[in-house]
């Protein structure tokens, strides 16, 4: 990481924060049939989801798992609004990420001043050890605790010295990457993963969503949950025939099922779903069709010249709706792949009633 990068990301960071405290307060996006939903879906954030689960009965969708680094917080109550939005749960994180907010500051005082890299991932270390121990000013057990588990390995109370980041992650700028990590999961659970989004990115986690193939798994559940979609009868067993069902990610499954048992997917001629496979604008719109059986078709169809048969039908509907126009050469991108963040345009606009207009 240059010099000049490293300030250009602590000022545009550091301004995103700021922003992101000051409308901590706001109730958070969403909702198909009131249910609460992100803008940016912590289920493509792998580490995010190394930590949590899907819990429909938690205020923000997610909780802790038992398995994960927030294992001591999953025997908490994630379904009541008082404890999750309180002074010890999304308060408190909040008041954490705002003391973050001062590396920032650091970072960019002294890039600045013609401060080296490795200087300033000292600095930036140091301070992120301090953060964590003020954390638990209020809490005297936890403060304890956490010093007991420091001493127990790095040696000493304080946390990580920069000399052992240094050793662990091979570099300076490195060390200054994790300095400002955030456990996305512990912000998904209090819903706080889109107000520190900016932050994800800059640590390395993710990458931004118009660089991010969507998958089919994360695409089907998106248009489900957008749609508010509930199939007719039991899921059970409907991903049974896919001879790749194992490789459906947990947290996408409930979806999926959904799906497969009403026949919005159908799977391929070799007998697998290739959930993990790229999704392309055809598939997507065809999807989009199944999901909304009620469609007011007010114009003759519109012809494409690169439709595949098998589409015709929906992609006839959804054009006879005005839901759909394709591109200006009369092709309908139909084997385009998806973005993350095209999908995420397309099921914003299903869960307002609407659909995706042109092709990108």
């Amino acid at each position: 990481m240059s010099k000049q990068k490293m300030r250009r990301a602590g000022a545009r960071i550091l301004v995103l924060l700021l922003c992101a405290c000051l409308l901590c307060a706001a109730t958070p996006v969403f909702a198909a049939e009131g249910a609460f939903r992100y803008r940016h879906d912590p289920r493509i954030n792998p580490s995010a989801m190394a930590d949590v689960i899907v819990d429909p009965t938690a205020i923000y969708g997610f909780s802790p798992s038992p398995e994960g680094s927030l294992k001591a917080y999953a025997a908490f109550d994630w379904s009541d609004p008082e404890l999750v939005n309180g002074e010890q749960g999304r308060l408190e994180r909040i008041a954490y990420h705002e003391s973050i907010a001062e590396m920032y500051t650091m970072l960019d005082e002294m890039t600045a001043a013609g401060n080296s890299v490795e200087e300033i991932a000292r600095a930036v270390s140091n301070k992120r050890n301090e953060i964590r121990l003020a954390a638990y000013d209020d809490d005297p057990e936890g403060l304890e605790a956490v010093k007991a588990r420091n001493l127990e390995r790095y040696g000493h109370e304080e946390g990580p010295q920069p000399d052992e980041l240094y050793a662990q992650y091979g570099s300076w700028e490195t060390v200054i990457e994790k300095a400002f990590s955030a456990n996305s999961g512990m912000d998904a659970c209090l819903g706080l993963y889109d107000d520190y989004y900016e932050l994800y990115l800059a640590s390395g986690q993710i990458l931004p969503e118009d660089e991010t193939a969507a998958t089919r798994e994360y695409a089907v559940a998106a248009f489900v949950d957008a749609s508010g979609y509930v199939p007719a009868g039991s899921t059970d067993g409907a991903l049974d025939g896919f001879t790749d069902a194992e490789a459906v990610s947990p947290w996408f499954a409930d979806e999926l099922r959904a799906a497969a048992a009403d026949g919005l997917i159908e799977g391929y001629e070799d007998g697998t779903l290739q959930p993990q496979g790229t999704i392309r604008r055809i598939e997507a719109l065809v999807l989009l069709s199944r999901c909304l059986p009620e469609l007011e078709e007010t114009r003759e169809a519109l012809v494409f010249s690169d439709l595949p048969a098998w589409a015709q039908p929906d992609i006839d509907r959804l054009s006879r709706a005005g839901l759909v126009e394709g591109c200006e050469d009369g092709r309908l991108g139909a084997d385009d792949e998806l973005t993350v963040e095209q999908v995420g345009i397309l099921t914003a606009r299903l869960a307002a009633g609407t659909a995706p207009a042109k092709a990108a």
